[in-house]
């Protein structure tokens, strides 16, 4: 992996600077939220960039100067992030919010590196892509998508070329189930799964046997604090929060796989993406 000449560090003191006092300095512009350079907090011996919210901001962005790429290569942005205390909220729309992360401004929304929240020791993050314009421009995110609370700090963002030898997923991010496998990418979870339709479904519970429990819960709090949506077909619904917890326990006891059997048989296999913010609600 080569470095471009121009490397994007955090810790030049002038990070917030909204016009450069030199022109071959890069220098990074709060879009959103509160962004300052944070002597108190370092990294490896450097100051780091802290991110919070602001006043009529719900999330926060930092944008750096415009970097020159070529098209069609394969480029890493790679950085350190910090959290403390970071909580992300939905706000009752798409996309689903995501904590810390790193990203590129001519990226989709759901495109980032791995996000972090709560309280986390500094840790790398990184994201692979190719570059689809000659300039573009790194953000520093908290909370895209909703909103959040608490504080993260950035430290020794690059921009590097990355050969082929390095591609992704490398053997280690892979897990695998059988025919079945997932890995993490760009702040994503890939999930292939393969086989007649029981199959499918034992190997997408096994390889998602974290997630699908959490995201019971996530809507479990989100419908169980809110009336009733059924109220208007004059029914008597139990509450939503009992449903949640009563398929949380009967799936832990046993798989009751005879909807599946109705099922069509299987043409292939299949994959998946399903989004994997890391979020504290």
């Amino acid at each position: 992996m080569r470095a471009l000449s121009t490397c994007l560090i955090l810790s030049l003191a002038a990070a917030l600077s909204s016009q450069a006092a030199n022109p071959s300095n890069y220098t990074w512009t709060t879009i959103r939220g509160a962004g300052v350079t944070d002597s108190s907090v370092t990294h490896d011996a450097k100051k780091s960039l802290r991110v919070e919210p602001a006043a009529g901001s719900p999330d926060a962005a930092v944008r750096s100067a415009a970097i020159q790429l070529t098209l069609g290569k394969t480029y890493e942005l790679t950085g350190w992030v910090r959290t403390q205390d970071l909580t992300v909220h939905d706000t009752d729309r798409s996309p689903i919010p995501s904590g810390a992360a790193l990203t590129m401004a001519s990226m989709p929304f759901d495109v980032h590196s791995s996000s972090l929240a709560g309280t986390r020791d500094w840790t790398k993050l990184s994201l692979r892509f190719v570059a689809t314009k000659s300039q573009d421009q790194i953000l520093l995110t908290a909370g895209s998508g909703g909103s959040f609370k608490g504080k993260a700090w950035f430290e020794g963002v690059t921009v590097d070329e990355a050969s082929a030898a390095d591609s992704w997923p490398s053997q280690d991010a892979v897990q695998t189930f059988g025919p079945a496998y997932r890995y993490p990418a760009a702040g994503w979870i890939y999930l292939h799964i393969e086989g007649k339709p029981y199959d499918r479904g034992y190997q997408h519970g096994y390889l998602m046997s974290h997630e699908i429990p959490e995201y019971l819960k996530r809507c479990a709090f989100d419908l169980g604090a809110k009336p009733d949506r059924w109220a208007g077909i004059h029914i008597a619904m139990p509450p939503t929060r009992f449903f949640c917890a009563a398929s949380i326990k009967k799936f832990s006891k046993r798989c009751r796989v005879s909807p599946m059997a109705r099922m069509p048989p299987a043409r292939g296999g299949s994959t998946e993406k399903l989004n994997s913010a890391t979020s504290s609600c």
